[in-house]
């Protein structure tokens, strides 16, 4: 059993009242999970959701942004790549 960890950085600029930045896996296959071919993982990719919000115009701020992946001892694994589009959103409720 072993966790993996990814890390990346966001540079948010927004001029809105508010913002919220988050992540979403929009698929329909195996959603939350990385796949490979047509098989996926049993653990759900961490780091999902929101990632961050903001209550007041932005400029600049760097944002790191961290996914996990737990794999159990017994979790049946394939060769090749693990992999999953995932969509970012930085939105807001007030223009």
């Amino acid at each position: 059993a072993k966790d993996y960890t990814a890390s990346m950085s966001a540079n948010v600029i927004s001029t809105a009242g508010d913002a919220t930045l988050s992540v979403a896996d929009p698929s329909a296959i195996a959603t939350g999970h990385l796949v490979n071919g047509t098989f996926s993982l049993p653990q759900p990719l961490q780091g999902l959701g929101v990632v961050r919000t903001w209550d007041a115009p932005v400029s600049n701020d760097p944002v790191t942004i961290t996914f996990k992946q737990s794999i159990g001892a017994t979790d049946a694994l394939r060769t090749g790549t693990y992999s999953k589009t995932l969509t970012f959103t930085l939105s807001t409720t007030t223009p």
